[in-house]
């Protein structure tokens, strides 16, 4: 495996472990913290959102929602 691809893993895998302690990650945030561009974690986000794990939103991306209304008896 490249070094090009483990890298975008273990990002991806920290924007979700953040997720999941935070409910929400910013995309500002993120592109300071992995020091990367805009559109890099735009990708990164267009990727988890596709596979099913976030909820892209303007300013970045929270958790979904497993269940938006009580199950009917």
């Amino acid at each position: 495996m490249s070094d090009s691809k483990m890298q975008n893993i273990q990002r991806q895998q920290t924007i979700l472990l953040l997720l999941a302690l935070d409910g929400k990650v910013f995309s500002e945030t993120l592109k300071r913290r992995f020091k990367v561009s805009d559109s890099i974690i735009f990708s990164d986000l267009m990727y988890l959102e596709k596979a099913g794990l976030l909820t892209r939103i303007e300013a970045g991306a929270v958790v979904i929602e497993e269940c938006l209304e009580p199950a009917e008896k």
